[in-house]
């Protein structure tokens, strides 16, 4: 029979893993056997010890941590793109929206940046998720208070400039706090560095007596998705794709040039006659059609006019009809713009020995060469 204190410590175990949902078990490692921390909706914090067994005869550990806590493979997906990554687990966060979650329990009493366990030196904080800062409870005396404080930290400078934020007072045997980061941390900043440090307060004054350093964080945005170029084609795919392209490009080349010399035939003919398509290069010969069209106009033109003037009608013409308007060119000629070039005017005394000029008139000589050029070409 099974004495009181291993009932008791059986009914422990079982409460325990009660507490906690879906727990599968696992295969024995000895990452699985870290005692893990889980936080209900209530922020109230409930370590868990695995316990090692055999069921069937198979070492089995009950009530083991997650694998996202102890594991050294990652996978996350992100913008749809599946990713993988190892080495150590990134900083805990809750995973529900009440605050809700787990985390690895802190043992780090006297090692490096003692008490802190996470978030590490560094750690890259986003708003919008809440983070989970862990120490090790065992490093305050019982029934210690305290609370975390963040600092603006200039980066250049190392100086503190101002407080951040600082959570309200809790007993450090929690040995954690969750930080839901926001943008207004961020001071309107692309990102800020934050340092962090634990404050106890004093049992009987409450007031600071004791400041525990610890890492520097930094909340910045969510770094914009960049899609990674897709490879280069190889092996078959290239062998194949090449061909294709090259010979794509080639029939496009040879069809191009059958096609405009197909369309684009000049023959001699039609450079050189005149009688058949045109008078002159760029001027096409109007087709008989087109002649007819012109002719019916002119003519419909030329009855209107004869109707108009019967009518008494006054005609209206482009060009003035310059038998009504005197010269005007008596200035330019002179004495030869009144002289007449006809044969009847020609003064007894010409070239054909008819007669000779009256004494003391004024002998013309251009009317005499008009005169003479018009017996020879008789």
């Amino acid at each position: 029979m099974l004495s009181t204190s291993s009932l008791a410590a059986i009914a422990m175990l079982a409460s325990a893993a009660a507490a906690v949902p879906n727990v599968k078990a696992r295969a024995t490692d000895a990452e699985s056997l870290t005692p893990w921390v889980t936080v209900g909706d209530n922020g109230t914090p409930v370590t868990i010890t695995p316990v090692q067994t055999t069921i069937d005869g198979t070492a089995t550990v009950i009530s083991g941590a997650p694998h996202d806590l102890t594991g050294t493979v990652f996978t996350q997906t992100s913008y749809g793109e599946i990713t993988t990554s190892t080495g150590t687990a990134p900083a805990p966060t809750a995973t529900a929206a009440d605050g809700s979650g787990s985390f690895l329990k802190c043992n780090n009493k006297d090692g490096a940046n003692a008490p802190w366990c996470r978030p590490d030196e560094g750690a890259i904080m986003y708003p919008g998720t809440t983070y989970y800062l862990t120490w090790d409870s065992t490093y305050f005396t019982p029934n210690t208070t305290v609370t975390v404080q963040g600092n603006y930290l200039n980066a250049t400078t190392g100086e503190v400039t101002s407080q951040a934020f600082e959570s309200d007072k809790m007993v450090a045997t929690w040995g954690y706090w969750k930080l839901a980061a926001t943008s207004d941390l961020m001071q309107g900043q692309s990102a800020m560095n934050i340092s962090l440090q634990i404050v106890a307060l004093n049992t009987t004054t409450g007031t600071r007596s004791t400041f525990v350093k610890g890492p520097t964080i930094q909340i910045a945005n969510v770094p914009t998705y960049h899609k990674a170029p897709a490879a280069p084609p190889s092996g078959a795919a290239l062998y194949i794709a090449l061909p294709t392209v090259f010979g794509f490009i080639i029939l496009c080349v040879v069809g191009g040039c059958l096609w405009n010399r197909k369309t684009r035939k000049i023959e001699l003919g039609n450079v050189m006659s005149r009688s058949r398509h045109g008078f002159g290069l760029g001027k096409p010969r109007a087709g008989l059609s087109q002649r007819r069209k012109e002719r019916k106009a002119a003519e419909r033109v030329q009855l209107m006019e004869r109707e108009i003037a019967a009518g008494g009608g006054q005609v209206y013409r482009d060009q003035p009809d310059w038998i009504d308007i005197p010269r005007r060119d008596s200035d330019a000629l002179g004495s030869l713009a009144g002289t007449p070039t006809d044969e009847r005017f020609h003064q007894p005394g010409a070239r054909d020995g008819s007669a000779r000029p009256q004494a003391g008139a004024e002998r013309n000589y251009f009317r005499d060469e008009l005169h003479r050029q018009d017996e020879d070409r008789r």
